[in-house]
């Protein structure tokens, strides 16, 4: 039986033993190690950022929402924040007690913290409240029973929310009481900065 030369000479590149030696072998995990101890904070904390800013997103999309319900139906709208159970609501009535976040309030929608990942919660951490603010343990400084209140001449109640993530990115979102307006602010480089 004859076999070409070209299946011959790859017969025998494939039968050579090759192996690593340890050297090689523990530089490679080294430098593994080095990138990993590197990447896995910095990919974390990257993670922590986007998760807090998609649960800003939706809750100024829930503050426009407002606004303009609150225009249309010549009537109150209110944003709620729920420490306890890591939860924001955009209301559309007091419900039956007359009281905003409570049990009984007519909920349009609502999404918790947990579900936009990244360890969310309600709060400042370690940077404590923006300068000139008022510091609340829950972070959550609206004093209408921790809700942002609109009502149809566009004039609201004033106030603060933090978010942080486990990973330590934190943003606010303030309130002002002239026209339902809100600005929002990130901590870095050891202070609180409008964006």
């Amino acid at each position: 039986m004859n076999i070409p030369a070209f299946e011959i000479s790859i017969l025998g590149r494939v039968g050579r033993k090759t192996a690593f030696t340890l050297q090689e072998v523990l530089t490679t995990l080294a430098i593994i190690g080095i990138i990993g101890a590197i990447a896995i904070p910095a990919a974390s904390f990257y993670y922590g950022k986007c998760c807090v800013m998609a649960a800003v997103s939706e809750i100024t999309g829930m503050i426009r929402e407002a606004k303009q319900n609150a225009l249309c139906n010549d009537s109150y709208y209110a944003i709620a924040f729920d420490p306890v159970l890591g939860k924001v609501s955009l209301l559309s009535g007091k419900g039956p007690d007359g009281r905003w976040n409570t049990v009984d309030d007519e909920v349009v929608r609502s999404f918790a913290l947990a579900a936009k990942g990244g360890g969310l919660r309600f709060g400042y951490g370690n940077y404590g409240p923006r300068p000139g603010h008022a510091a609340d343990p829950d972070g959550i400084t609206f004093q209408n029973n921790n809700t942002l209140v609109c009502n149809p001449n566009l004039t609201g109640t004033s106030g603060t929310v933090y978010l942080i993530s486990r990973s330590g990115y934190a943003m606010a979102i303030t309130m002002n009481t002239a026209d339902y307006g809100y600005s929002l602010w990130t901590w870095g480089n050891g202070k609180w900065s409008q964006l």
